[in-house]
């Protein structure tokens, strides 16, 4: 059976083939010839995070099979460009060189080369969380003009729109706790461009409470516009709104569902306490007409007024024309009174 390293130096030659005509190139490179303290080029917005069990047991078992990309400084040393984790851990457990694609030092200088071979080795088999898009266009920014940010996009799954590059970027101002649940995917990220409109303790709150009920992307977005708007109104912070809340659940036994349809039901009373006396209202008055299967009772919206609609459903076309005959009779007899 062949060790780790030759199964290394067996794909090398294919890799350099794939090479040709690129400004990238396979090479065996030592760890300690690899600077892992320059983190310039990171994208990753949590970097003291280890690297998960599942990549390490894979390296161990496997070795590194998608190669890291490295940029040759000119004192013949590397940066880590994509791929620190997989040298971290292939560090750990080997002294022998590694395979990486390089970027050669001739291109050191050319940071529109560097940031689009940077971002096709991070999408190759796998996508940028929001907070990473953010991190990537944040420092590309720093090293290139407004236009050439736009050829990115595309590749992110985006349209060449200008303002998007800044909304991204935008996201690096919120409080690490929601910038955490944006990568994860636990905040969607439309709620994540609203909790910008709240202080930095605030987000924590609200990023800690959708965590905890495991809302989805509509309920996200139903809880920061209840909380915004009443967070406005009564000039309090939203802890200080929740802890109304959680001060009145304190007794009930709820688990998580019953919480989060609980809290959206004070929020919306709260915001809309004549809307939702009216919506009970109505539906009481719907439960004394104990109207049949298949009927049912439709009001305005925002009851703009006492108009109702009645819908019936029939099975078919059949149906309805065997039925309408006494249905335009009822309606005739009502009309003619």
């Amino acid at each position: 059976m062949p060790s780790r390293q030759t199964f290394f130096l067996f794909h090398f030659p294919f890799y350099k083939v794939l090479a040709v005509n690129t400004p990238t190139q396979y090479r065996r490179v030592t760890v300690s010839e690899i600077d892992l303290s320059d983190n310039r080029y990171t994208l990753h917005p949590f970097p003291a995070i280890e690297p998960d069990e599942r990549l390490r047991t894979n390296i161990c078992t496997f070795g590194i099979l998608h190669p890291p990309l490295l940029l040759e400084q000119n004192n013949n040393s590397f940066i880590v460009l994509s791929g620190r984790k997989r040298i971290q851990i292939a560090a750990e457990y080997r002294n022998s060189p590694i395979t990486a694609l390089v970027i050669d030092r001739s291109h050191i200088d050319q940071q529109q080369v560097i940031f689009s071979t940077l971002l096709q080795h991070q999408l190759i088999g796998s996508s940028l969380s929001i907070i990473e898009q953010a991190i990537f266009f944040n420092k590309a920014q720093a090293c290139l003009p407004a236009e050439d940010l736009l050829q990115f996009l595309p590749m992110m799954g985006y349209k060449t729109k200008s303002h998007i590059p800044g909304e991204l970027v935008s996201l690096l101002e919120l409080d690490p706790t929601v910038q955490l649940g944006l990568h994860r995917g636990v905040l969607s990220p439309r709620a994540g461009k609203k909790l910008l409109l709240f202080a930095s303790a605030d987000q924590q709150v609200l990023a800690e409470l959708i965590n905890e009920l495991k809302l989805g992307g509509s309920k996200q977005q139903k809880l920061i516009d209840f909380v915004l708007e009443l967070t406005k109104r009564l000039q309090i912070s939203a802890g200080d709104l929740l802890n109304n809340w959680q001060e009145k659940e304190k007794d009930k036994q709820h688990n998580g569902p019953q919480k989060a349809v609980s809290l959206l039901s004070w929020l919306q009373r709260k915001c809309s306490p004549r809307s939702v006396a009216e919506e009970e209202n109505f539906t009481r008055f719907c439960q004394q007409l104990q109207l049949p299967p298949g009927m049912r009772l439709e009001h305005t919206p925002s009851f703009e007024d006492e108009q109702v609609t009645l819908k019936v459903d029939f099975s078919s076309r059949e149906q309805l024309k065997r039925k309408w005959s006494q249905i335009k009779s009822m309606l005739q007899r009502d009309q003619d009174s």
